[in-house]
């Protein structure tokens, strides 16, 4: 057979060819799986020798051993993470009182740990004066950027400018207090509300948390302000960055597992997992059931740190105002997750 020849096979069966030999799936083993496909013997082991050959496969073969070892790594920080864990039920995420700066960026920030933090937000007018209908009294005029349709799209995330709409904040008041519980209008970080003239006044009603987050709030994307019905759903993902999520008005149900856990969440595209965290498939996705789940509700007045790269799912339980911070009061204002796009795993066949 001919290189030609090799090359006619469909892309997706070089492309499947391709990711289990840098998988490390034995040579042997994929003939077969070609052989299932109606290749005769001779085309098959000539058209697995010319993908092997390919440039990105040799490199993709170099790497293996690399790859591999982090993986190893990751399943060992999961099993010792998991001792902590010896039951069906998820860890509640740890909470604390008049945790000082200090011990928050020495026992949390610096470890990647996760803490619900009470009481951090007692001094902020937003706890008393933000209401749906206080917003749509003093800025119901004012336009803004909101997803819909979202109940329309198994993965909105990944059609926000197909779901992008401006509405003017008092239709978006009306549809919240009208809807008993829908994903289907969110008013999510990416509308950069808060920095906007005409919003800028509710950054009075702010006190970013002294010693935690830098008190100078005029940067781009150093503060967010969430806002939507019971029932809005942000899908198993993780952020590049340390973020402080701060609930200003109804309640928040948070589902979180470590970086260590990645293996075992199926990673299918960008920052995001194939898993539904509400109705996990096993059978599909088998792996998750070894992982290690951490949960919380966050209420108003509580604060949450999600450490950079833990995964998680966010679903509201009321109707619910959110900011978020991720501006820290270090010199290095965040620790950032620089390579942060996984990608799918390879279906591979046995080895």
């Amino acid at each position: 057979m001919t290189r030609d020849d090799s090359e006619s096979l469909p892309a997706s069966v070089s492309s499947w060819l391709a990711e289990n030999l840098t998988a490390g799936v034995g040579p042997a083993r994929l003939v077969e799986g070609l052989l299932t496909l109606g290749l005769s013997e001779p085309r098959a082991r000539e058209a697995m020798r010319t993908i092997a050959e390919h440039p990105a496969v040799r490199h993709g073969l170099r790497s293996a051993p690399l790859r591999d070892e982090l993986e190893a790594l990751l399943t060992a920080r999961a099993a010792l993470h998991a001792q902590r864990h010896p039951g069906p039920a998820p860890l509640a995420v740890e909470r604390r009182r008049g945790l000082v700066a200090q011990d928050f960026f020495e026992r949390y920030y610096a470890r990647n740990q996760p803490v619900v933090i009470e009481g951090l937000l007692d001094d902020w007018p937003a706890r008393t004066r933000w209401t749906p209908e206080w917003l749509a009294e003093h800025f119901g005029d004012e336009p803004v950027e909101v997803m819909a349709g979202r109940d329309a799209e198994a993965d909105p995330d990944f059609h926000a400018e197909r779901l992008r709409r401006t509405w003017l904040l008092r239709e978006l008041v009306t549809h919240v207090r009208g809807t008993r519980g829908s994903d289907d209008v969110y008013l999510v970080a990416r509308n950069s509300l808060l920095l906007r003239p005409a919003f800028r006044p509710l950054l009075g009603d702010l006190r970013p948390p002294a010693g935690y987050i830098h008190p100078d709030l005029s940067a781009p994307d150093s503060v967010h302000l969430w806002f939507g019905p019971a029932g809005t759903v942000s899908n198993l993902h993780h952020d590049h960055l340390n973020v402080l999520f701060c609930q200003v008005l109804g309640r928040k149900r948070f589902w979180l597992l470590p970086p260590c856990e990645t293996p075992r969440l199926y990673n299918d595209r960008g920052l995001y997992s194939a898993v539904d965290i509400r109705a996990p498939d096993l059978t599909r996705y088998p792996g998750f059931a070894r992982a290690t789940l951490h949960s919380c509700v966050v209420g108003p007045g509580d604060t949450l740190l999600i450490p950079v790269g833990w995964w998680h799912a966010v679903e509201a339980l009321d109707v619910s105002m959110s900011v978020t911070f991720v501006s820290f009061d270090r010199p290095q204002r965040n620790v950032e997750w620089r390579d942060y796009w996984i990608g799918p795993r390879p279906e591979r066949v046995p080895r």
